[in-house]
Order: structure tokens, then C-alpha cells, then sequence
């Protein structure tokens, strides 16, 4: 079979061997689902792991190809063949890593948003016959594709010219291996591990049945979710959160009128755009149905099953008018997401559970909580990504040149803020990589705290727990349920591949820029917890 052909079956079952093809909406159109062509076909987490040459990176590697190596062997390559097989796997994945995008870069919507389309797709790799690899993949009449990486996919098209098929031959087995170990027997399953320890540190594998039940919320998130819904989510916790809701939402109301860095046209459009603004709450109005047979005896089949009915739905959109209703996370998920082409926010059941939210709360400690999440989840549409998109989803400049600049300068106050935190000696974090989700917890606690406080006006006493007064409990609850521990590997990790800050500086970070933390807990001007110039954007 030609490359194009296997790389289309794989990919039909969202296996990902050098890029991945998914629905998404048009950034220009938000009204249209179309193809995106994505990079990706690496088996380490970052590209950076790939290219840097300290110490840490180079033993990274080396266990890297030594795991590879062990691979090979359990899929039946003897010792020198699996030894040969790694150093090809890194090869190939080393120039796959230098034609990717940063992650950095990746945060730019407008360098993302490449429509060229089919014709456009076979300029950007005419060595690979695309007709092959759509008809494989069970799209053959597929023509509206966007490609995030264009150079990335030049830099697929220069591999295919290179690379002879026996060194196809590993890399592809070596995918297929790679994405099935989770779901094989005990030495494969052992082996995979093996690799998440050497990344993050984990010493021991999580026990089977939350890999089980991890295993059936991504193939049928959707059925798991009804009797988690139907014991763990009820009416009340539902209107809870629309009131959160409907306060952070009013609190940044009022905050527009209040920035002094925004123009008329650019506050008007922004007020649209909040009033635009959709929020799904707990689950999905109509559950998915799911088309493919499940087989007590055969789980790999399942899973194989599952990844192929959601790929034929995920194209299957392409070209069909838009699904407001759908949700990109399933309902016991403990997240929530902001989806800057919907113009929508999503809260799954999941996060409405303790320690986010409990209705034996105070308003004080769930606001603190869940609250932060509604207005982080909200100020995304106005962090450095989501305000370049408009209030339809288009991806436009409906803010004015100057808007921008002021809005840019007061990013890179926030860039350089956390930038300085160290998340292990001499290791900083990328004030960059971070910018969105640290703007995000900035003005979620800032909205959260200012709606709390809206909340609770009329009341006719405080209450004070244990000595604390009601600020005190909702900076508290703040600190509380980011509380976490990390290994060192882990954090080093993260610092390359998560956008978001590492928990306590999520806190402090946040924290340290509200003068109201200061003021509730008496904090002296200049300490660290109340700088004397604090960042400052919504």
C-alpha cells in the first residue's frame, strides 16, 4: 500500500503518524465547519524536547529512544533491529520537530487560519497524492480544509521525497504501537508507562478501573455521563451556576465602563459581543448517539471502533450548517472551556462538585471557587487570543489599532510578571505560552470577587467562619482549590507544554495584582503580595 493510502486508514482511526484532520469552524465564517489539517507525529510531548541541548533534553531523549527500543521489541523486532528502529523513530521525529510551529506561535489565531483548500494542500506537499489519502481516510469528496502549519506540511512533503519505505515502515508501525500500548496487555501497557514516568515523574501507573472508566468516557463520554448526571447533578446546582453566571457577567458590564484604555467604538463593540456571549451549563441538551458495536471480549476492537465513529462524525460535519449545542468536553469532565468561535462558555457537571462548588457553601467560598472559573472562562473572550475574535466568532480586527497597543503593553506587563517566577531553581516560566490563561485568572478572580461582593450587598450580616471574614473565605476558597503538588519532572514539563501558570502562581500571581487580597488580610504596601506596580488589563 502507498504511504498516503495507510496514512489515510490510520488517520480514519485517529491514529496521528506525521499530522492530524479534524472538524473545525471556519475562523473567518464562523458559520461554516470545515477540514483543519494540524502538525503532530511525535511520540515526545514537546518539539522543544526534540531540539534543545541541555542536560535535561539530551537524557530525555536518550530514555526516549531506549523506550522506543523496548517497544520494538515487544511488537517482535529483535534487539538490533529495535536498536536500529529507535534511532530511525528519532530521526524522523527530530525533522518533523524542526518544521513545527512553537507553542508560542501556535497562540496566534491569525497564523493558524490557513484556508488553502484542497488545490492549495496538494502545492503545499505535491509528493503525497492526496486523492489516495482521502478516499483511505473516507472523505474522498472533502475540499474545504485549512492547515495550521503550512510549513509544516512543506516539511511532510520533503520527508516523503527523503525517506525510503523501510524507514516509512518503522515510524508508521511505531504510531500504531505507540497509540495502542495503553489499551494492549500488561507489558505493553507497562512500557507506555514508562515514558509518562520518565516525563512527569509518576512513580506508579493509576489504578486499572480509573483507566477503565477513562477508556469509556473518551469512546461513549456521553452515555457515561447520564447516570453521573442522574446521581451527581441536580436543578439547583444548575441555577447555581447560571446566578454566577449572570453576576460575573454584569460585573464586567460595569468594568467596561470603568477601563480607561478602551475607546467608545471598541467598549460598544465589546458590550455586544458580552451580550452575544452563550453559556452551557451541566449537559448537553440533546445526548449523542453512538453507531458501533461493542464486543465484551475485544477491548482494543472497541477502542478502534470508537476513534473510527468519531473521526466519520467529526468530517462528517464538514460542509453542514453548525451545531451550537455541541459540547467539546463530556459531562463529568472536572473543566470548563471557553470557544472563542461560538462565543460560547461550557461547564460540565464534573466542575460542579466539590471543592468548585457544594450548595453547603457560603456565597463568599463558592464564588471564590467556581466563581473564579465562570469569570476565567469569560474573560477569554477578551484575553490576547479570544478579542481578536468578534462576537459571530469570526476571527476580525474589531478592535481599533490604538485599543490594541494599549491592550498589547498591558500584556507584556503580565508576560514579564510571571515570566520572573521560577517553578524550580533557575527553571522560569514562559510569561508568553501563559499569557491568555494568566490574563484569564487575573480578571476571573477580579469578576468573581466584584460579583461576590454584588451578591452579598444586601445582606443583613456577615458571616464570619472560624474568625474569617467573608473577603477572607473567598480569598481562601481561591488558594484551596488550586491546591496541588507537583514532581520536579512534572513542573519541568509543563513549563514547555501547559499554558497555564503552575498552580501557585495561578494564586499568588492573580492574587498579587487585586488590591482587595491586600486590604482583607492587612498585607503592608511593597510586600510581595501587594506590589507597588501591579499588573493590571481587564
Amino acid at each position: 500500500a502507498s504511504l498516503a493510502k495507510v496514512l489515510g486508514e490510520l488517520h480514519r482511526q485517529r491514529i496521528w503518524p506525521l499530522f492530524d484532520i479534524s472538524d473545525d469552524q471556519d475562523f473567518k465564517d464562523a458559520t461554516q465547519v470545515i477540514a483543519t489539517i494540524d502538525q503532530n507525529g511525535l511520540g515526545l510531548p514537546d518539539r522543544d524536547n526534540y531540539l534543545d541541548e541541555d542536560d535535561k533534553a539530551k537524557a530525555l531523549r536518550q530514555a526516549y529512544v531506549e523506550h522506543v527500543e523496548r517497544m520494538m521489541v515487544l511488537v517482535g523486532y529483535n534487539p538490533k533491529q529495535a536498536k536500529d528502529a529507535a534511532r530511525e523513530v528519532l530521526a524522523i521525529e527530530t525533522e518533523l520537530a524542526r518544521a513545527s510551529k512553537s507553542r508560542v506561535e501556535r497562540r496566534d489565531p491569525k497564523s493558524l487560519y490557513n484556508r488553502v483548500n484542497r488545490d492549495g494542500l496538494a502545492k503545499l506537499a505535491p509528493d503525497l497524492p492526496w486523492a489516495d489519502y482521502f478516499k483511505a481516510l473516507g472523505a474522498p469528496d472533502l475540499q474545504a480544509i485549512n492547515v495550521t502549519a503550512p510549513k509544516f506540511i512543506e516539511g511532510v512533503n520533503a520527508l516523503v521525497k527523503k525517506l525510503r519505505p523501510a524507514q516509512w515502515q518503522i515510524y508508521l508501525r511505531w504510531h500504531v504501537t505507540r497509540s495502542l500500548a495503553p489499551q494492549l496487555g500488561q507489558k505493553f501497557a507497562d512500557e507506555s508507562f514508562a515514558l509518562d514516568r520518565a516525563i512527569t515523574g509518576q512513580t506508579k501507573s493509576r489504578e486499572r478501573w480509573k483507566r477503565c472508566v477513562e477508556a469509556t468516557d473518551q469512546s461513549l463520554g456521553e452515555l457515561l455521563a447520564q447516570p453521573f448526571i442522574e446521581a451527581k447533578f441536580g436543578p439547583d446546582s444548575k441555577k447555581a451556576v447560571e446566578t454566577m453566571v449572570f453576576a460575573i457577567r454584569d460585573a464586567f458590564g460595569r468594568q467596561l465602563g470603568q477601563i480607561d484604555w478602551m475607546d467608545a467604538p471598541t467598549r460598544e463593540r465589546s458590550r455586544a459581543k458580552l451580550a452575544q456571549m452563550e453559556y452551557l451549563v451541566g449537559y448537553p441538551a440533546k445526548w449523542r448517539a453512538y453507531d458501533f458495536k461493542v464486543e465484551r471480549a475485544d477491548h482494543v476492537k472497541n477502542v478502534l471502533g470508537a476513534r473510527a465513529f468519531d473521526q466519520r462524525r467529526r468530517l462528517g460535519k464538514v460542509g453542514k450548517p453548525l451545531d451550537r449545542g455541541e459540547w467539546l468536553m463530556t459531562p463529568p469532565t472536572v473543566n470548563a472551556y471557553y470557544d472563542p468561535l461560538k462565543n460560547q462558555m461550557v461547564f460540565p457537571a464534573g466542575i460542579l462538585q466539590a471543592p468548585f462548588y457544594s450548595p453547603k457553601a457560603s456565597v463568599a467560598v463558592n464564588m471564590g471557587a467556581m466563581g473564579m472559573v465562570v469569570g476565567h472562562e469569560l474573560t477569554h473572550g477578551f484575553d490576547d487570543e479570544g478579542s481578536q475574535f468578534a462576537g459571530n466568532g469570526n476571527l476580525e480586527n474589531w478592535w481599533t489599532p490604538a485599543v490594541r497597543e494599549k491592550f498589547d503593553k498591558k500584556g507584556t506587563c503580565v508576560a514579564d510578571q510571571y515570566g520572573a517566577y521560577e517553578t524550580l531553581s533557575g527553571l522560569k516560566l514562559n510569561g508568553r505560552l501563559t499569557l491568555g490563561e494568566n490574563i484569564a485568572d487575573m480578571g476571573g478572580v477580579k469578576l468573581a470577587f466584584a460579583a461576590y461582593r454584588d451578591l452579598r450587598k444586601d445582606a443583613a450580616e456577615e458571616l464570619v467562619a472560624e474568625g474569617f471574614t467573608e473577603d477572607q473565605q473567598f480569598f481562601l476558597s481561591v488558594g484551596q482549590v488550586w491546591c496541588s503538588k507537583a514532581r520536579d519532572e512534572y513542573a519541568r514539563n509543563a513549563v514547555k507544554v501547559d499554558p497555564h501558570s503552575p498552580a501557585r502562581f495561578r494564586v499568588n500571581g492573580s492574587l498579587a495584582n487585586l488590591p482587595e487580597f491586600g486590604r482583607a488580610f492587612a498585607c503592608a504596601p511593597g510586600k510581595p503580595m501587594t506590589p507597588a506596580n501591579a499588573c493590571e488589563v481587564w
